[in-house]
Order: C-alpha cells, then sequence, then structure tokens
C-alpha cells in the first residue's frame, strides 16, 4: 500500500487555501485598522486646529477633555489644572453662571434631551469675562436611558454680545428722542381730532333719529365734510412740518450700501411682502460713504418702492443709482424706482404731475398722491428734482435727484487693487434674469473671469464639467432664493459631491442675516461668505479678496499688482504720526514705513498726539490713529483735532486721519467716520495695503487743498 493517500494531496490544499484566506482576513484587519487610525489621527488634528473650544465629558466620572483651543481661549495650557468637572465649576465658568449652567445640563440629562444650546459667560485666568454660544450633544445612554457622555463646542460671542449691549443702549437713546419729538403733534393731534371726532359722531347719532327727506340729505353732506375734513386734518399736521420748515436736514456722514441693506431687508423679509424682488444696479462710479440726510432719502425710496409693488401688481422693482455731476464739494446723485407693471394712462399720470407741482400753498387731498406730495418735498429741499414717467402695460418709472457731499472717506471706489484678479474664475446663480446680468456686470469691473447660470442643476453641471477639464470654477455665487432648488440646497449639493475635485467657495447672496439662515436650515453652515443685497463692487471685492489671502492656491494664481511710480514718489519723504500704545505695533508701523523712506514719530496715546500736534515744527502729512488707547483714544482725539483743539505753528484741523483698530466690529468704519477720518484700516496691518491707502488719501488731500504734497 502507498506510503501516502491518495486524499492527502487534497487535504494540503484545502489546508493552503485556508492559510492563504487568514493571511487575506489579516491583511484585510490591518487596513481597516490603520483607516481607523488615520481617521482618529484627522479627528484629533480638527480639533486642536479649531478656534471654537471643544470639550468631551464622560458624565459618571466627572473627567473632561479640554481642547487646546478651549485652554487657549481662557489662558491656560494643558497641565494647568485637572481636567476634570471641578475645574470647570470651581475655575473655567463665571462664578455667576455656574449653577444656571450646571442646572441645565442637569435638567436635560433628567429630560433624556439629545442636545443642548446655551449662553454663559467663562472666567480668562486674567479675570475678564468671555460670553460663549455653547451646542451640546449627549451619548452612549446606560441601561436606563440616561446619557454618560456628553460632547459640545463653545464659541466665543464676546463681541456679539457688546454690540447687542451697544445697540440695545443707542435704541433706548433713540427711543427717547423720538418720544420727545413726537409729543408737541401728538398734543396737537389730540386737541384737533377730539371736537372733529365729536361732530361725526354726533351725525352718526342723529342717522338713526327720524329726519324727512331734506334733513337726511344734510346730514349726509356733514357727515361726508366730516370725515374729509379730518383726512385733510391728518395730512396737514404731518405735512405742517415741511411747510413750516420744521424739517432740518441732516448732514452726516452715512455708507450707501447699508442704507440699501436696510431697505432690501425690510421688504423682502417683511410678512407683508414675502414675493418681492427687489433688483439694485448702483453704478461704479457712485461713492459707497457720503454726506447728507440718510434717513429721508431712505425714507423717500421706501415709500416709492412700496408704491411700486403696491400699485403694479408685479413682484419685481429695479432701484438704480448713478453719479451724474459733482463739484469740489458735492455731488448730485440720480435715483430711478422702476416696475413693468400696469402702468398708469395719460389722465391718471397727468393729474399726479399737476398735483407734484413744487409749491408750498400746494396740498394734495389725493390719499394716493399725498406720500408722493412728501416725497417731492424732500426731494427739492436736498436740492433735486422729480419725475414720474409711465404709460399702460408698460410700468412705471419715479426718477428723482438729490444733492450730497462728500465724506471724509472720499469716493471709495475701486481705484487700484492690491492683487491681479483675472485669474480666478467665478459662477453666478440666479434665476433672475436682470439681477444675475447686473451681478455678473460687477464683477467683471473687478476683472474676475464670469460664467452665469440661471438655475441651480445647470450650475452643478458646469460646476462639475469645469472640474473635469482642469478648470475648476474658484468661487460661486448664489441667489438664497431660486425656484425647485435654493441656494442653500445647491451648496449642500456642492459641498457633499465627492467628484469635485476642487470645490469651490460658496458665497450666498442674500437679505437674510446668517444667524436667520443657519437657524433655519443646516446647509447654512457650509456657505463660506454671506453677502447682503445689494452686493457692490468693495462688497464684492473685500469678500473675495479676504478668502484669497486665506488660502495660498489662490493667491499664487492672483498675484500681488506692483505699486506704480506714482505712488512711490508720493509716499517718499512724507511726515506721519503715529498713534499707538502698543510698543510692537509702533516698530511694525514704523518698519512698514520706513522702507518706503517715511518719516515717522511715535504717540503713546490720543494725549500725546495732540501734544505734539501742538508744538510740532514740521507739519505732518498724515496720522495713523489706533482707536483703543490709554488715557484717550483714537475716536476723541480725532474730535477734537477736527474740532480745532490743537493748531500750534501748522493747524492740524485738516490732516487726514487713518483708523488703525484690532477690532475690526461691524460699525468700526460708522464711527470712525462720524468722528472725522478719512480711512481705515484693520489690524494685522497689510503693508500693500498700507501703502495704497495713503497714496489714495494723499493724493485726495492734494486736490483738496490745489496743492502737491510734500
Amino acid at each position: 500500500m502507498s506510503e501516502h493517500s491518495p486524499h492527502s494531496g487534497s487535504a494540503e490544499a484545502a489546508l493552503a487555501a485556508k492559510i492563504k484566506l487568514l493571511e487575506a482576513e489579516l491583511a484585510s484587519l490591518k487596513q481597516q485598522q490603520q483607516q481607523m487610525t488615520d481617521r482618529d489621527t484627522r479627528h484629533q488634528y480638527a480639533m486642536e486646529a479649531t478656534n471654537d473650544g471643544l470639550w468631551d465629558w464622560h458624565i459618571p466620572s466627572g473627567k473632561i477633555y479640554f481642547n487646546h483651543s478651549y485652554l487657549r481661549m481662557l489662558g491656560y495650557d494643558y497641565g494647568d489644572l485637572p481636567a476634570d468637572l471641578h475645574t470647570l465649576r470651581e475655575y473655567f465658568v463665571h462664578p455667576d453662571d455656574v449653577a444656571d449652567v450646571l442646572t441645565e445640563y442637569q435638567t436635560a440629562l433628567d429630560n433624556r434631551r439629545e442636545s443642548v444650546q446655551l449662553q454663559y459667560r467663562l472666567l480668562h485666568r486674567d479675570g475678564n469675562s468671555i460670553w460663549v454660544h455653547a451646542k451640546a450633544k449627549f451619548f452612549e445612554p446606560d441601561s436606563q436611558g440616561r446619557a454618560t457622555r456628553c460632547v459640545g463646542i463653545n464659541s466665543d460671542i464676546s463681541d456679539f454680545i457688546k454690540a447687542r449691549e451697544d445697540l440695545l443702549g443707542a435704541k433706548a437713546q433713540a427711543d427717547l428722542a423720538n418720544k420727545t419729538k413726537s409729543e408737541f403733534l401728538a398734543r396737537v393731534s389730540h386737541e384737533i381730532r377730539t371736537p372733529m371726532n365729536a361732530i361725526i359722531g354726533i351725525g352718526y347719532l342723529l342717522h338713526d333719529t327720524t329726519l324727512d327727506e331734506q334733513q337726511q340729505s344734510y346730514l349726509t353732506s356733514i357727515n361726508s365734510a366730516a370725515d374729509s375734513l379730518l383726512q385733510i386734518i391728518n395730512q396737514l399736521l404731518d405735512f405742517s412740518k415741511i411747510e413750516a420748515g420744521r424739517v432740518i436736514l441732516e448732514y452726516a456722514h452715512f455708507d450707501i450700501e447699508q442704507l440699501f441693506e436696510k431697505i432690501s431687508r425690510l421688504f423682502e423679509i417683511s410678512a407683508l411682502h414675502r414675493t418681492v424682488n427687489i433688483v439694485y444696479d448702483i453704478k461704479p462710479d457712485v461713492p459707497r460713504f457720503l454726506r447728507g440726510d440718510a434717513s429721508r432719502l431712505s425714507q423717500i425710496l421706501g415709500h416709492l418702492i412700496s408704491n411700486a409693488f403696491q400699485y403694479s401688481h408685479t413682484d419685481q422693482v429695479i432701484v438704480r443709482v448713478a453719479k451724474t455731476r459733482q463739484t469740489h464739494k458735492t455731488l448730485l446723485l440720480d435715483f430711478t424706482v422702476e416696475d413693468k407693471g400696469v402702468g398708469m394712462s395719460p389722465k391718471q399720470l397727468a393729474t399726479i404731475k399737476e398735483q407734484l407741482v413744487f409749491n408750498k400753498n400746494l396740498i394734495s387731498t389725493d390719499k394716493n398722491t399725498y406720500g408722493l406730495s412728501i416725497c417731492s418735498h424732500l426731494v427739492h429741499l436736498m436740492q433735486g428734482s422729480f419725475a414720474i414717467e409711465s404709460s399702460p402695460n408698460k410700468g412705471c418709472k419715479v426718477s428723482f435727484s438729490v444733492m450730497l457731499e462728500h465724506s471724509h472717506l472720499g469716493e471709495k471706489t475701486l481705484l487700484s487693487q492690491p492683487r491681479c484678479l483675472n485669474n480666478i474664475r467665478v459662477l453666478i446663480v440666479d434665476d433672475n434674469t436682470i439681477a444675475r446680468t447686473i451681478l455678473a456686470s460687477t464683477a467683471r469691473s473687478i476683472r474676475l473671469q464670469v460664467d452665469e447660470e440661471e438655475n441651480a442643476l445647470g450650475a452643478i453641471e458646469r460646476i462639475r464639467h469645469a472640474d473635469q477639464c482642469g478648470n475648476p470654477y474658484h468661487f460661486v455665487l448664489l441667489d438664497y432664493r431660486m425656484p425647485s432648488m435654493n441656494g442653500l440646497q445647491l451648496t449642500g449639493l456642492i459641498k457633499s459631491d465627492c467628484h469635485l475635485q476642487q470645490k469651490p467657495w460658496v458665497f450666498l447672496i442674500s437679505a437674510y442675516h446668517r444667524d436667520e439662515i443657519s437657524s433655519a436650515d443646516p446647509n447654512a453652515l457650509l456657505v463660506d461668505e454671506f453677502l447682503s443685497k445689494p452686493v457692490s463692487e468693495s462688497r464684492l471685492f473685500d469678500a473675495i479678496g479676504q478668502t484669497i489671502a486665506q488660502v495660498q492656491s489662490l493667491q499664487d494664481i492672483s498675484p500681488p499688482m506692483t505699486s506704480d511710480g506714482d505712488n512711490r514718489a508720493l509716499l517718499e519723504h512724507t511726515r506721519i504720526l503715529i498713534a499707538e500704545d502698543n510698543l510692537v505695533n509702533q516698530q511694525v508701523l514704523r518698519g512698514i514705513l520706513k522702507k518706503k523712506n517715511i518719516t515717522s514719530v511715535i504717540a503713546a496715546n490720543g494725549i500725546e498726539a495732540l501734544q505734539i500736534l501742538d508744538t510740532t515744527e514740521q507739519p505732518f502729512d498724515a496720522i495713523l490713529m489706533d482707536l483703543e488707547m490709554p488715557e484717550m483714544d483714537g475716536i476723541e482725539a480725532t474730535r477734537q483735532i477736527r474740532a480745532g483743539a490743537v493748531g500750534g505753528k501748522y493747524p492740524a484741523a485738516q490732516i487726514p486721519i487713518i483708523a488703525v483698530t484690532a477690532q475690526a466690529m461691524r460699525g468700526d468704519r460708522e464711527r470712525c467716520l462720524a468722528a472725522g477720518m478719512d480711512g481705515y484700516l484693520s489690524k494685522p496691518v497689510n503693508p500693500e495695503l498700507l501703502y495704497t491707502t495713503l497714496a489714495d488719501i494723499l493724493r485726495a488731500q492734494a486736490v483738496t487743498n490745489d496743492h502737491t504734497p510734500r
């Protein structure tokens, strides 16, 4: 008999196959283990890289993991304190908020809630308070369904809280002023309306008594006349402010872009106008910062837009702004509010034009034209003209002009660009043809490569095709409200597309604020930037420029534009006063200026700056003014300089002043304008932007003074 059974070969083969299968399974397990390790590493890096404070609380043991950002936010480092609930309670959470915070989390645990959101104060190591918005979610329930783990994120909202408190304070003051202003008219209104209402009321009571036909006719005439008289009285009480010269126009600095942003929100978010669409066409040469009566200008535009929606039976209104002429001190802006609705007949138009003739002895009693009369009077007070054009079924166009003054900041048009944007590709997605065309024109005016798409599905196909061809879009500008698929849904589709090799940065265009949108749709978290309507050159340029400054790949294809010889010649040998209390910032600014052969003098606060200006033997060409300084801040120092508080040998009231601040908060620019500053830079200071800003302001100053700066 053979030593080896015929079955032994097959057994060895089977064993070898099993071994091979085990080796394959072992290799697969090793690969899965490596993938899990890589995933954990990426997760750990992401947690440490974020600016928000992340924490992970093991509830039974009380141990809490705090990431680096959480500790940095409070001035601590790893190992300074134990990572547990005691540290959170005794060191991190503000003493006045500890009880409320722990009670909220305990209540959420007892009620088996899945998540919780809170706003409370944390305590910095140096004793200062930091407001945070905390979002937490509960995990790993035990046998009774009670969570054993809580993971959360803290976002610093201190600036938001401060801005809200400032706003509430300003609102209280404005309400008080408005109340005082209205008291006189309220008293007069009451005194006149009381007897008129009595006459009307008695008339209605007489109507229920026994009257013959002639008496009934007389009473009807009395009631009709009384109603008309009461309406006229109501109108006269408002109109008398204009007729008696009580309307005193303001001449304050304002931002025309913010004015239109408020109007856009008023109509697009109002419960009465949920389907309206306002398209803004602001010409590139219209200055952003102006001086005049912004509230009256807003009142006129708001009434005309409201009329257009009310009487035209259309859901789209176009608002156009253009500069017609300017002088050394003033400029004339033309505004047009246009619709494509039902229009007016020649007779209706003639009647309205007759009632709008500017004559202080003419009072319109037509309720449909009374508001237009007010607008027309306000326009003439602002040294402008008022006109209406209309025809049946072709809509209506109301045009008016107003005379405004240049602001201290001058005409903020894009005279130069820190970076060349010729290689930046942008896709604009908007179902509204007019709005899309205007936005495309705005983008092309800053030298962007622009394509347009009218719907979301076409946009995603175009984005994919461009990506596959190796020529991807760098930015996508989306309108928020589009049919079938809105801007947020399209954002989610773009950001989740795993086939895209290079995902574009998405900017959402809307009248809504970021917080209003983000609370309603999780896709809002995927949006890279929110642009409020209307989108001007400066807003679009700033938004894209800020993104490029943070992305190396975009910087590589948009090189800085070198300063021309004129700028260098203008800056050389100028003399600048630096008002800055921080020693490091003093050195940085002085070093940046020295590269252009600019001489600088340092003042550690506002008081020192005033003293230097008062005693200097040589004039300064400009002042770089920090906003936050001890003893006297930059705002107060600027007010005193503009008020002529310092003179010396060389009066300083007209010296250009450029704000330099690390806050970069909404409203800072407006505060600087109101104080009389000429420019605005945020820290860290971009050297090229500093040179460009200085050159532009010195050039404008030379034109103003009709001489060339030294």
